[in-house]
């Protein structure tokens, strides 16, 4: 897979969550907005690396770096481990796909 390839499917994932949080978690606000953010930063990755294909090589810290916070986050908040544990396995997929397609 190349980088382009990546940042593409980054800007699909990343549009699909920022376009289906708020339905998706209707009575939960708080999630709603995590979910939010969570597609904002990988439509601006998915950005940065369809501007600068060079830049993958970094970006997949910027996963591998997200991934570990989230199995952070699932020892000191149980009420998100599920969602965490998620989180860092998604995250996990994507740094092992940017990190190919250096």
């Amino acid at each position: 897979m190349k980088a382009r390839q990546v940042a593409a499917a980054h800007a699909v994932w990343g549009g699909a969550l920022v376009a289906t949080s708020r339905s998706v978690f209707r009575e939960q606000r708080e999630m709603a907005a995590v979910g939010t953010a969570l597609g904002v930063r990988h439509v601006v990755q998915a950005a940065v690396t369809l501007a600068k294909p060079e830049s993958t090589r970094w970006m997949w810290i910027i996963d591998a770096a997200h991934g570990v916070s989230m199995l952070g986050l699932t020892a000191v908040a149980p009420r998100w481990r599920t969602f965490a544990l998620t989180g860092a396995a998604s995250a996990a997929t994507w740094a092992f796909a940017a990190r190919k397609a250096r």
